[in-house]
């Protein structure tokens, strides 16, 4: 039977375990999770990646149940302990998320495209969005494979009164042939058929192959194969001198011969198929992964390039959030430039490393580690909703009182509630018990709730029981308690005898949870921004327009609010006012400006602040040592970075180091015996977040706080942040001092920094310093006096040590960085201008 020709069909099976995450006895049942998927065709990347890959590895301690319709689903609740819907949010599923609400089985929304967006091709008149809106409430989460993506969905929710909503980024895996092959057999049963043709690895003679793959394009966006379009001119002239195939595995050949075909050089359409990527990819010198760039395309997953990368090509594309962490691994720059790297004489220097920072990074995305992932989430929320069938969850009680019930147990359950008003409870009364038996208006005077009325049978008996903590009636075997304690059962609600309620009610209390509110502190420096009369400065500070807000802004702003002369950020490209003097906040765009509008600075002092080297070849260190000698200083952060240049020719007198600083009126002392591990950062890979994983692991009895932004880029943060001794917080700047007031230890984990400034900042607020030996660290750690430093090659049991080390590290941190102000700083940086 083609499984991926049958609709509304209903299938189950355990699968193939290639790897698996957890092995569990044999007597232990295991969760049952249900995925709710358009077809059940392994060849569409969508439900391959979002589902089978994760099914696959998720066995045995998850056993996977596929549904193509959500009737078959809705009908299968109550043998499922989770389901997933994996990108659906068709006319039926909101009625399928409220039968599962009453069943209390949690419900998670897979998203691998934005199917809210008002130009969405299947979103007539915006009607997802209703649909979505109508269901988040009752989601346990919804998981998406970008972050980008998590704050796309993130803010949907939030601009219509949902903030709360949990939106977790589970990465698409780096797929590779076998684990295709893998995955295929445990879903179908078959092995694939065929083998990967091609010669199997890059040829050194003949053209050199250049690989496009992905889907021609899409109504509701400008992905596909037209964005190669920019790269053409690019390739025809790198085709002079490197002749090169490029290859196009899509799925319209019309369009790639409308489009690439008979465009100057050699190129090659392949249909689109799994085992023809891999066998393409297989003998490919560069994978040039192009696509889209509307807000369709900025949000997509990194799927081909860590297909690629996962297959030993080297790729290249832009970057974007969405692939950060290969920044060192992806070839850049001018289009040309990168191909002539990837394909010509300089391949066997280029290609090398970068292939080597990638593997680093691969691990993280295999299915076996994803799936970790998605383990954590399913057990926490299936250990939630079935905690909620067996407790108290909202806390309210259904009392009902029916025909034959004794009016002095009635009066005994109705005192007791009345007497604790933490109880909530809903009291359903039979008017025929009223009619029959007139005292029990007088009972019904007892109760603090206005009662609810039913006539004979008792109608939307589901309706009653959503959040309800148990039932109470006085006998179970009466007809209305039978009735209603076989749907209790189902839902996991317990249903008591109004003596049984008694009794516990009276054990009942209520507990509050009190949040403590962080203050809110700032302390600007005394001079406002200003240029002079004639529209002229004394000191330019110029920042790139990207980095408007981060922390080269913030320096800039440190420096100049701290003197009395006039200033002014200006944000490249915009054009600067003549000037005293400029200071550039990165080398990179003070070469640029030299290239843009050299006569601008001839008559005035140039300064440029250094923090730490970029991706450097003998050419570009060459570039910068010309542009070097227009500055009148080079402001290095650290004393290592200064010999490094001076070692590469940059003269002596043109140099000088201003280490880091912060605000002594911000951070202020504070006795440790918090216990708080403390980090503070912006995710980059740069920062090491492997290790920093494993250090999290080592430490279980230690409690780890990181302050920053962007760390759900991080492939593998769901499972970082799954650990119970971290807590991860975005906060803005202005609580940052009263966040370092809980650090009693301070981690800087970097293997590049040019600070970093929050070392400095924990250091003044008393947390003993323990970081890598980059940056200014070495200048302000007095290794085994004020803090540790330890190499970058470090293992994390070695920086795991000097964390308990510094536990007991006893003096005062704050009095050896107390020099470091912003007033110093500043006036370290006015002065090189006298």
């Amino acid at each position: 039977m083609d499984l991926a020709s049958e609709r509304n069909l209903f299938v189950e099976f355990e699968g193939a375990v290639l790897s698996p995450l957890t092995q569990v006895p044999s007597l232990v049942r295991p969760y049952r999770i249900g995925w709710l998927l358009k077809s059940l065709d392994v060849d569409s990347a969508s439900i391959r990646y979002r589902c089978f890959h994760f099914a696959r590895v998720l066995s045995p301690r998850f056993k996977s149940v596929y549904f193509t319709s959500a009737t078959e689903m809705q009908n299968a609740l109550p043998t499922l302990d989770a389901i997933i819907l994996v990108k659906r949010i068709d006319k039926a599923v909101p009625s399928l998320v409220a039968k599962a609400r009453l069943y209390h089985v949690p419900v998670f929304l897979d998203l691998c495209d934005d199917m809210i967006a008002p130009g969405y091709v299947k979103n007539e008149f915006g009607v997802n969005l209703l649909r979505f809106l109508g269901i988040v409430p009752f989601l346990a989460g919804v998981t998406v494979p970008s972050a980008r993506m998590a704050d796309r969905i993130a803010g949907y929710a939030s601009d219509n009164g949902f903030p709360s909503l949990k939106v977790h980024v589970i990465p698409d895996v780096a797929e590779t042939w076998n684990v295709y092959r893998a995955t295929y057999k445990a879903i179908t049963g078959k092995d694939v058929q065929g083998a990967l043709t091609g010669p199997g690895r890059p040829q050194s003679f003949g053209p050199k192959k250049v690989v496009w793959f992905g889907n021609y394009g899409a109504s509701h966006s400008n992905f596909g194969i037209f964005s190669l379009k920019p790269t053409l001119k690019s390739l025809r002239a790198v085709n002079q001198e490197i002749p090169l195939e490029l290859v196009i595995i899509s799925n319209s050949e019309p369009v790639y011969k409308a489009l690439v075909h008979e465009c100057g050089f050699l190129t090659r359409y392949v249909p689109w198929s799994p085992e023809a990527v891999y066998s393409e990819l297989a003998s490919a010198h560069a994978a040039l992964l192009t696509t889209g760039d509307d807000d369709f395309c900025e949000i997509k997953s990194s799927s081909r390039v860590l297909q690629a990368f996962a297959a030993g090509v080297p790729v290249i594309t832009a970057k974007g959030p969405a692939i950060s962490e290969f920044d060192d691994a992806i070839a850049v720059g001018r289009m040309k430039d990168a191909l002539r790297s990837c394909l010509g004489p300089s391949r066997q220097r280029f290609v090398p490393p970068r292939l080597a920072s990638a593997r680093r990074i691969l691990p993280r995305y295999t299915p076996e580690r994803i799936g970790t992932i998605w383990a954590s989430l399913l057990s926490a929320s299936i250990r939630l909703g079935r905690a909620a069938r067996a407790q108290i969850r909202r806390n309210t009680y259904l009392l009902i009182l029916e025909p034959g019930d004794d009016v002095k147990k009635a009066h005994a359950l109705l005192s007791t509630v009345k007497q604790h008003r933490d109880i909530e409870y809903v009291l359903l009364v039979s008017s025929e018990l009223v009619e029959s038996q007139p005292g029990f208006g007088r009972i019904l005077r007892l109760s603090r709730k206005y009662p609810r009325f039913y006539s004979g049978r008792l109608e939307g008996i589901r309706n009653l029981l959503v959040d309800c903590a148990g039932v109470v009636v006085e006998r179970r075997s009466a007809s209305v308690a039978k009735l209603v304690g076989g749907y209790a059962a189902q839902l996991g609600i317990p249903v008591l005898t109004s003596e049984e309620a008694v009794a516990r009610f009276s054990r009942t209390s209520a507990l509050a949870n009190v949040d403590r509110e962080i203050p809110s502190i700032r302390n600007p420096g005394p001079f406002d921004e200003r240029l002079n009369d004639d529209g002229t400065v004394d000191w330019s500070f110029i920042v790139n327009e990207k980095a408007r807000g981060w922390i080269l802004d913030g320096i800039c702003r440190e420096i100049g609010s701290r003197q009395p002369d006039s200033w002014q950020v200006c944000y490249h490209p915009d054009v600067p006012p003549e000037a005293k003097n400029f200071f550039f906040s990165h080398y990179a765009l003070f070469q640029a400006f030299v290239d843009e509008q050299p006569d601008k600075l001839e008559n005035s002092k140039t300064f440029v602040w250094y923090t730490h080297p970029r991706e450097e070849n003998a050419n570009s260190v060459a570039r910068l040592l010309l542009a070097f000698e227009r500055v009148t200083k080079v402001v290095f952060a650290c004393e290592s970075n200064r010999q490094l240049w001076i070692e590469r020719g940059l003269a002596e007198e043109k140099t000088a180091v201003i280490l880091g600083a912060a605000d002594p009126w911000l951070f202020r002392y504070h006795e440790r015996g918090n216990g708080i591990v403390g980090l503070s950062s912006s995710f980059y890979e740069r920062k090491n977040p492997d290790c920093l994983l494993e250090v999290l692991k080592l430490l279980p009895h230690r409690e780890f706080m990181l302050v920053g932004r962007n760390w759900n880029q991080y492939a593998l943060f769901e499972e970082m942040q799954a650990l119970p001794n971290f807590t991860y917080r975005t906060a803005p700047y202005r609580d940052y001092p009263a966040i370092y007031a809980n650090f009693d230890v301070y981690l800087s984990i970097s293997s590049l920094e040019g600070g970093p400034i929050p070392l400095v900042e924990a250091m003044m607020s008393n947390a003993v310093p323990v970081a890598s030996r980059t940056g200014f660290a070495p200048d302000l750690i007095d290794h085994g006096r004020n803090g540790y430093v330890f190499d970058l090659d470090a293992p994390a049991e070695r920086i795991a040590e000097l964390i308990e080390k510094a536990f007991e590290l006893e003096g005062d941190v704050r009095e050896t960085v107390e020099q470091y102000s912003w007033d110093a700083f500043s006036s370290a940086v006015v002065k090189l201008a006298q």
